[in-house]
């Protein structure tokens, strides 16, 4: 009987701790060359190797723009300022419902309050096994609505790996 207990304290602990990581109060920690922010307008810009965290979301990129409203983080831009060299990255580790996503792209603009993703230039998304590549990418995590465009060039389609799911 210990045992179980044990085991049922423990599982309950987890479940608490995978629930806290994907909490949006989390603390957001920044790091980056230079900082400018502005507390009056919710804007803060970031620049030179900026590594944003919260729980289990990671952001890289050479400059990131923070935009609040009512003192409320509400969307994240994160730029590349050397093209395809040095892709800005977007990480969300995996949930109870939803596998880990990895984006790159020249610019990547995350809309909190709704869960999108916009990825523009050389954008690629990988979550779990399937990948998405395309000119521009969006991705509504909420919904699970994905649309990838090309440029309109035919050098330049647009690629998707998606792998079957095993039946449950």
């Amino acid at each position: 009987m210990p045992l179980r207990l044990c085991l049922i304290v423990l599982l309950a602990l987890h479940a608490r701790q995978v629930i806290a990581q994907d909490d949006p109060l989390l603390p957001i920690t920044i790091q980056a060359d230079r900082a400018t922010v502005s507390e009056s307008l919710g804007r803060s810009e970031y620049q030179g190797n900026v590594i944003i965290e919260q729980g289990l979301l990671r952001i890289t990129a050479d400059q990131v723009i923070l935009m609040s409203l009512d003192k409320v983080l509400a969307s994240i831009q994160a730029i590349s300022n050397h093209g395809d060299e040095s892709k800005a990255r977007f990480e969300q580790g995996a949930t109870e419902t939803r596998p880990a996503i990895v984006a790159t792209a020249t610019n990547i603009e995350y809309q909190m309050l709704t869960e999108t993703l916009l990825l523009t230039g050389s954008a690629q998304l990988t979550q779990g096994a399937d990948t998405y590549q395309g000119n521009t990418l969006s991705y509504n995590l909420a919904e699970g609505l994905f649309k990838v465009e090309s440029d309109g060039t035919e050098n330049n389609r647009i690629n998707l790996i998606i792998n079957p799911r095993p039946k449950q």
